[in-house]
C-alpha cells in the first residue's frame, strides 16, 4: 500500500496541475486589502519645522478582525488558507505618518474611537517579528497605538466595512541621529588598521622592487621576514587573484571557478526572488498565480542551488586530500584532522567575522526608510546577541530563528560536514580494507538520517518555500528550521561529492576515460533534463495535505534531495573528461579564475548589497522580470566589488599569513595541497607566492 501511495501521489500532482491551478479572478482579488499600503516616508519626515515638534512615521502590523457575517472576510479566509501558495490577507503591513492620522482621528466622537479601537485577540499564525528585537517598540506602542490604529481602522471600516488589531513596530522622527558606541568605534578602529597595512605593505614592496619589474611581485622573497611584510601588498595579491595554475591536474579543475562563480549568481537570484516576495509591491498577486503554475516548482526547488557547492566541497576535498595521501604514501594519522581543522577554521574566519560586525555596527546607520529597521536592525540585534554561534559554525543549530548573516547557515553546516568527511577520508587511507565498508555505511546514512527526521517530525516530502514564511524571512518556518538547513538534512549530498572525487581517483589511477563512454555521455547529457524535472513531482505538496508521518514522504524526501549530489557528481566527472569540448572551453575562460576566487566574499557580501536595493524602498513597487533581471544584475556586480575589497583587505592577505606563520606548524613548507582548504566550494586555496602557485585550481 505504501509503495502505491507513491505512485498514486505523483500521478495526483500530474492531476491537480489542471484541477487547483486556476487562480481567482482579479476582480474578486483586488476586493481585499492591499497587503502593503503606506504614506509617504520622506515627505512625512520632511513636513516638520525647526520650531516644530519633530515629524514621526510608524509602521505597524495590522491583523484584520474575524467577521463572519462580512462575505469580504469569508473571501479572505478562503484565499489565506491556502497557505503553501498564497500570502495570509488577513494580515496587512502599513506604514502611515502620524501628523496625517493625527488630522485624520481629530473629529472623531468617543462613540466612534470606541467602536474603532479593537482589543487584541488571539491570533494563531506568524503575524510580526518578536518583540525586543527592534529598539523601543513598547514605548512606541504606548505612545502612537491609539492613534495609528484608529487611523487605520477608520480607512479600513470606510473602505471595507472591516477593523482590525493595528501593533505598531518601528518609529522614525525626523529628529532622530546617529549614535555610536563602543562597537561601533571598534569597527572603524580596525577597517582604518586594515587599510593602513594594507598601504604600509604595499609601499614596502614596492620600495624593495629593485628591477622595477612586475615580475618581482609573482616570487617569493628571499626571507621569510620580508614575505610577512608583504602579505597586505596590494601588488602581490592582485597578482595571485588573477593568477593561473599550469598544472596539469588542477587544469583539469579550473572549471569549478566557473561552477563557483555561476552558482553563486543563482544563489543571488534566488534571494532576489526571497526579498521581491517580502518587500512591499503594488500587485503581490504575480507571486501567488506564480504558485499555481508546477513550472515554479524549478524555481521553489531553487532553494537546492547550495547543494551544488556541498557537493563540490566534497569533490575537491576527496581528490586533493587523496593526492595529498598518495605524495605521502598514505602515511595520514588522525592527528591531522584537528591540525586541518585549525588551519581551515584561521582561514575561514577572519573575513566572516569582519562581514558580522559590519552587520552589528553600521549595517542600521547606512541607510533609512520605512522598512529599514525591520530590514537592519534586526540583523543588528541579532549579530550582536548571536555572533559567537557564526564564529563557532553552529549557527545552523544554535539560535538558527534569530540569525546573524543569515546565509551563514552553509558555513556552519559545511564546516561540521567537512569534519566528518575528513575523518572518513583519514579512515579510508589508513585502512583501505574497510574503504567500500564505510562509504557504504556513510552514503546509506545520507539517506536514512534524513528520512528519519522527516518522518520523525511529522513533515512534508519537499522542502515547502511558502510566501507568507518569506515575509518574516522564514525565520519561524518549521520547514526551513528543520528540513533546510540542518547538518543531518545536507551532508548527503557533500559526501556523494567526495564519492565523486573518489570515483575519479580510481579512474585516474586505472587511465580510463569516461568521455569515451557512449553510456556515460549520454547519462551527461540526460542530466540537464532529468534534474529540472525532478523537481516537478514537489508541486504535489503545494496541492495537497498529506497526512503526516509518512514513510514515502520520508523516503521521497531523502531521494530527492540527494539526487542534486549524484547530478553534480556526474556533471563534474564529464567535465573533467570533456565530454562536451565546447562547454569546458567556455568553462575554462581566463575571467572565471578571479571570478571564481572571489565568489566566498560576494556570499558573504551579497546580503549587505541586496538590503540596500530592495529593503530600502521607499513605497510599493512594481514588479516585473526585468526589474529582477537587473537587481540581480546590480546585486552581482556590487558583491563582486565589495568582494574585491575584502579580498585584498583580509583575505588574502590573511592566507597568505596563514602560510609562513602556520607553515611549521603543520609540519611541513607550505606544499603543493592543502586538501582542508580546498574542500571549499566557495573559496579555492590561494598561494602565498608564485613558487606555490600550482595550489590553485
Amino acid at each position: 500500500m505504501k509503495n502505491l501511495q507513491v505512485v498514486f501521489g505523483v500521478l495526483f500532482a500530474m492531476f491537480v496541475v489542471s484541477c487547483n491551478g486556476d487562480f481567482i479572478e482579479l476582480s474578486q482579488y483586488h476586493r481585499m486589502p492591499k497587503l502593503w499600503q503606506m504614506d509617504n516616508y520622506d515627505e512625512c519626515l520632511g513636513s516638520s519645522e525647526p520650531d516644530e515638534p519633530a515629524a514621526v512615521y510608524c509602521t505597524a502590523t495590522v491583523v484584520l478582525k474575524p467577521d463572519n457575517r462580512s462575505d469580504l472576510w469569508t473571501l479572505i479566509e478562503e484565499f489565506s488558507s491556502d497557505y503553501k501558495r498564497h500570502f495570509n490577507h488577513r494580515v496587512l503591513k502599513w506604514g502611515v505618518c502620524i501628523e496625517r492620522c493625527q488630522k485624520a482621528v481629530a473629529k472623531l466622537s468617543p462613540s466612534e474611537r470606541k467602536a474603532l479601537l479593537v482589543e487584541k485577540f488571539p491570533v494563531r499564525e506568524t503575524y510580526k517579528f518578536e518583540d525586543g528585537i527592534i529598539a523601543n517598540t513598547a514605548l512606541y506602542q504606548e505612545v502612537y497605538g491609539d492613534v495609528v490604529e484608529l487611523c487605520i481602522n477608520k480607512q479600513l471600516n470606510e473602505t471595507y466595512g472591516l477593523v482590525a488589531f493595528a501593533e505598531v513596530q518601528s518609529c522614525d522622527k525626523s529628529s532622530d541621529e546617529i549614535k555610536l558606541d563602543s562597537l561601533d568605534m571598534s569597527f572603524l578602529i580596525i577597517l582604518c588598521a586594515l587599510i593602513s597595512l594594507v598601504i604600509l605593505s604595499s609601499w614596502y614592496d614596492s620600495s624593495i622592487n629593485y628591477k622595477l619589474s612586475s615580475e618581482h611581485y609573482k616570487h617569493q622573497l628571499d626571507s621569510k621576514r620580508k614575505m610577512i611584510w608583504v602579505a597586505f601588498s596590494i601588488q602581490r595579491n592582485w597578482y595571485r587573484l588573477t593568477s593561473r595554475s599550469h598544472d596539469e591536474m588542477h587544469q583539469k579543475l579550473r572549471f569549478f571557478q566557473a561552477f563557483r562563480f555561476l552558482t553563486m549568481v543563482l544563489v543571488i537570484f534566488g534571494h532576489a526572488m526571497l526579498l521581491l516576495a517580502i518587500s512591499p509591491t503594488t500587485h503581490p498577486e504575480k507571486f501567488e498565480q506564480l504558485m499555481h503554475d508546477i513550472g515554479s516548482m524549478v524555481l521553489t526547488n531553487g532553494v537546492q542551488i547550495t547543494q551544488t557547492f556541498l557537493a563540490m566541497s566534497g569533490a575537491l576535498l576527496a581528490i586533493q586530500f587523496i593526492d595529498f595521501a598518495d605524495k605521502r604514501n598514505g602515511r595520514v594519522s588522525f592527528l591531522y584532522v584537528p591540525i586541518a581543522i585549525v588551519y581551515r577554521y584561521v582561514r575561514l574566519t577572519p573575513v566572516y567575522a569582519f562581514v558580522i560586525l559590519l552587520h552589528a555596527t553600521w549595517l542600521l546607520k547606512l541607510q533609512t526608510g520605512p522598512l529599514w529597521r525591520w530590514g537592519a536592525e534586526t540583523e543588528q540585534a541579532f549579530c550582536r546577541r548571536n555572533w559567537w554561534t557564526n564564529l563557532l559554525y553552529v549557527n545552523n543549530y544554535v539560535n538558527p530563528n534569530q540569525p546573524c548573516v543569515q546565509q551563514g547557515w552553509y558555513l556552519g553546516a559545511e564546516f561540521q560536514i567537512f569534519i566528518i568527511a575528513l575523518i572518513v577520508l583519514v579512515a579510508i587511507v589508513r585502512f583501505p580494507r574497510i574503504k567500500i565498508a564505510l562509504l557504504t555505511f556513510v552514503i546509506g546514512a545520507a539517506y536514512v538520517v534524513p528520512a528519519y527526521f522527516i518522518y520523525h517530525q511529522r513533515l512534508q516530502g519537499a522542502f515547502l518555500v511558502t510566501l507568507e514564511a518569506q515575509r518574516y524571512i522564514l525565520w519561524y518556518d518549521k520547514f526551513y528550521l528543520q528540513a533546510y538547513i540542518p547538518t543531518h538534512i545536507n551532508f548527503g549530498n557533500y559526501m556523494l561529492g567526495v564519492l565523486t572525487g573518489l570515483i575519479y581517483h580510481e579512474l585516474r589511477k586505472r587511465s580510463f576515460n569516461l568521455a569515451g563512454s557512449r553510456v556515460f555521455r549520454f547519462v551527461w547529457y540526460a542530466n540537464f533534463l532529468i534534474v529540472p524535472l525532478s523537481m516537478l513531482p514537489s508541486y504535489m505538496f503545494y496541492v495537497n495535505e498529506f497526512e503526516t508521518p509518512s514513510v514515502w514522504m520520508a523516503v521521497y524526501f531523502a531521494v530527492f534531495k540527494n539526487l542534486f549530489g549524484i547530478a553534480i557528481g556526474i556533471l563534474i566527472l564529464g567535465c573533467i573528461y570533456g565530454v562536451n569540448g565546447v562547454l569546458q572551453r567556455m568553462l575554462n575562460y581566463p575571467f572565471f579564475e578571479p571570478l571564481g576566487r572571489l565568489a566566498y566574499g560576494a556570499y558573504l557580501i551579497h546580503p549587505f548589497v541586496m538590503r540596500y536595493m530592495f529593503v530600502s524602498a521607499r513605497g510599493p513597487v512594481y514588479y516585473s522580470d526585468s526589474l529582477t533581471i537587473s537587481l540581480v544584475f546590480g546585486a552581482t556586480v556590487m558583491s563582486c566589488l565589495m568582494s574585491l575589497f575584502l579580498c585584498m583587505l583580509i583575505e588574502l592577505p590573511t592566507s597568505a599569513l596563514q602560510n609562513h606563520l602556520f607553515g611549521g606548524f603543520k609540519g611541513r613548507k607550505p606544499t603543493n595541497v592543502d586538501p582542508e582548504v580546498a574542500a571549499r566550494a566557495d573559496h579555492t586555496p590561494i598561494p602565498a607566492s608564485g613558487d606555490e602557485k600550482k595550489s590553485d585550481l
